[in-house]
């Protein structure tokens, strides 16, 4: 017991002497194993050859301008944009309209309805993607355009949902009774008042819901079919037959795109009030 109590002992004080920067090491280290392979990824996308090699002997654009001279990528791309530019609003609206049903109403299947929104964090996506292509195929709908964007709206609910609630829950509801008072009925409030204070929130749901379906490949994978094909997909398929570094030029693409999108909400958005619950 005294054994125990003493190495107790010894690990608080480590602790309490060193614990600042041992966070700092494992921050370190985090972000060394988290961004390492991605600055070698960019790297390696400038190299003028076409075998993959790091460091690159010289540095060159070679590749992303086969990157954009290839009718297969562009078409990949816009297709992934045409996806997400369609599943961001429909996501968002949902999310809200689940969000302000839990906090704003006592109703019996509240539990079930929480349920079902974050089904899609627990269940795999794979087992997803079987799923929805089996429903799909029961319907006649098959493969293709629309069956992504269902599947894209599925996954990205829960995630849009889970930042757009907590902006709901810190907002001041008595601001909402005080227009109620003046007149105005329960819609005229919420497009009044409570949209455009839940707007960061409602505005990083959307930003989520288009980097969750822009990325997305397993789902896709099952539901576009034998023709259709978004970048994830595109990227797969070069990488099955012969990576080369166009394949990275389009994976620096799509960080630039993160990057771009998170600027974005940051430069627009007061993004800490999403997190924050007021008091």
């Amino acid at each position: 017991m005294s054994l125990t109590s003493s190495v107790v002992d010894r690990v608080e004080l480590l602790a309490q002497n060193h614990g600042k920067r041992l966070g700092y090491v494992a921050i370190a280290v985090l972000m060394f194993y988290l961004w390492a392979p991605i600055f070698v990824v960019t790297i390696m996308s400038f190299s003028p050859d076409a075998v993959l090699s790091f460091p690159p002997e010289s540095l060159s654009l070679k590749w992303y301008g086969v990157l954009l001279n290839d009718p297969a990528a562009i078409s990949a791309i816009m297709t992934s944009l045409k996806v997400s530019v369609v599943v961001t609003p429909a996501t968002v609206v949902l999310a809200t309209l689940i969000s302000y049903a839990i906090d704003r109403y006592d109703f019996r299947s509240e539990s079930i309805l929480k349920l079902l929104v974050t089904l899609p964090l627990i269940i795999p996506l794979i087992v997803v993607g079987i799923a929805l292509t089996m429903f799909f195929g029961l319907l006649g709908v098959g493969s293709g355009y629309w069956p992504i964007v269902i599947g894209h709206t599925v996954e990205a609910l829960p995630f849009a949902t889970l930042i757009i609630l907590p902006t709901l829950t810190s907002f001041d509801s008595k601001l909402e009774e005080a227009s109620m008072d003046l007149g105005a009925n329960e819609f005229e409030t919420f497009v009044q008042v409570t949209l455009p204070n839940i707007f960061p929130g409602i505005f990083a749901g959307g930003l989520m819901a288009f980097t969750i379906s822009f990325n997305e490949f397993v789902l896709t994978y099952f539901l576009k079919g034998s023709i259709l094909n978004t970048l994830p997909t595109w990227i797969w398929a070069k990488l099955r037959h012969r990576a080369t570094p166009e394949v990275n030029a389009a994976s620096v693409f799509f960080l630039l795109v993160a990057i771009l999108l998170i600027l974005t909400a940051v430069s627009l958005t007061h993004v800490d009030r999403i997190a924050v619950q007021e008091e």
